[in-house]
């Protein structure tokens, strides 16, 4: 094994560890906040605070090629995750609104110098053949939190500022591991001016449509699904468990998501992914209320072949792009993650609330449908065709 592998499965192994205790800490963060402040502000004004995350999530992904270029791709991650450190502190100190949006502002800013350059660089040492197994990893790795987060909330929800300062301790945490990697991920990444992401995306549609059709599903799933399957003829807990349940299928999922990119190729699984989603919402509309236990299963599956679908995208822009272009396209992508989850939820409450709980899975449905479909017929990607060799 040659001292270049011994290197990459070192990088890689150090920012996916970095990327887990964030998720830990964001997991809990992100559901913490809103109910922190639903007893102090209107429901419209809590989702305008949410969307604070959001916006300091597009500043990230602007503002991250010059913080790179002037200090280090590396050392941009560690200022990302100072920040968020900072933000975090911020806001189990303070509930004033507007303080609480700037902060959340600060975390989402944060958060994307970190996602950026992380995978950037895990598409970098990543070997081409084994691309979407370390991708499946990761996305794994950052779902663990938004699993065991809300948990955490409905434990203790009655203490949000010693919450908050956790999740701080936890963050801090995830500067030994990220700092072992720095030097080797300054040198490999090579920053970019934002203006690159849109030729990024038209250079290959595909593969940012991808994130943004998975992005969009799993923010409204995340915000309105509750609320959905009380209209579906269900309660509120059980909508609750159905986020769960959603998202447990999407941790287990990623790593079988990636060992199909690499072993069944990019095509037929993304096609795959898109063709299992449709399958589900077409039958959770079906089934109605009809059983809470055969709408959790198909919840399952979905949650792992829809964010699939993001997973894919990430082995995608590595097999496409390299050096200055890769980290474009990579903002890009983060770029497309961040106007998904700002805007899905406020197009899907509104068609809901028009036309009905059942309307959000068959519209989902027709989405779904429309890619398995022009997928088949105009998707060709790059498939690695290198020979497997052992990895570290």
């Amino acid at each position: 094994m040659g001292h270049s592998e011994i290197q990459a499965g070192t990088v890689i192994a150090a920012l996916i560890t970095g990327v887990l205790i964030y998720g830990l800490a964001m997991g809990t963060t992100y559901p913490l906040l809103g109910v922190v402040l639903s007893d102090q502000v209107s429901g419209a004004s809590n989702g305008l605070n949410a969307a604070a995350t959001g916006l300091g999530l597009i500043a990230g992904v602007i503002l991250m090629p010059p913080v790179a270029r002037r200090f280090g791709a590396g050392t941009a991650a560690l200022i990302g995750v100072g920040v968020m450190v900072a933000s975090l502190v911020a806001l189990a100190l303070t509930r004033e609104f507007w303080l609480v949006f700037a902060a959340r502002m600060a975390l989402g800013f944060g958060a994307n110098l970190l996602f950026v350059v992380a995978e950037t660089a895990l598409n970098i040492f990543a070997d081409p053949v084994r691309r979407g197994r370390v991708m499946g990893i990761y996305s794994a790795a950052v779902a663990v939190g938004f699993v065991l987060g809300p948990a955490v909330v409905a434990a203790t929800p009655d203490t949000p500022m010693l919450i908050l300062l956790g999740c701080a301790v936890i963050t801090v945490f995830a500067l030994l591991p990220l700092s072992k990697a720095r030097v080797s991920v300054d040198g490999a990444v090579q920053p970019t001016a934002a203006r690159q992401m849109l030729p990024s995306i038209l250079g290959f549609p595909f593969a940012f449509g991808f994130v943004f059709i998975g992005a969009s599903v799993d923010a409204v799933v995340i915000s309105l699904l509750p609320v959905i399957a009380l209209g579906h003829g269900y309660t509120v807990e059980q909508g609750a468990l159905f986020v769960t349940i959603f998202h447990i299928g999407l941790l287990v999922g990623q790593p079988l998501v990636g060992t199909a990119l690499d072993h069944y190729g990019r095509r037929r699984s993304v096609l795959g992914c898109g063709a299992a989603s449709l399958g589900c919402t077409v039958m959770i509309a079906m089934v109605g209320t009809h059983g809470f236990w055969p709408v959790a299963a198909l919840m399952l599956v979905w949650g792992g072949a829809n964010y699939g679908l993001y997973t894919a995208g990430l082995a995608l822009i590595g097999d496409r792009f390299s050096d200055g272009a890769l980290t474009a396209a990579t903002a890009a992508f983060a770029l497309v993650y961040a106007v998904a989850s700002v805007f899905a939820p406020v197009i899907a409450g509104g068609t809901t609330e028009l036309l009905g709980a059942t309307s959000f899975y068959m519209s989902t449905a027709l989405v779904y449908l429309a890619v398995t479909l022009i997928g088949a017929a105009l998707f060709r990607p790059d498939e690695p065709t290198l020979a497997p060799r052992s990895m570290p």
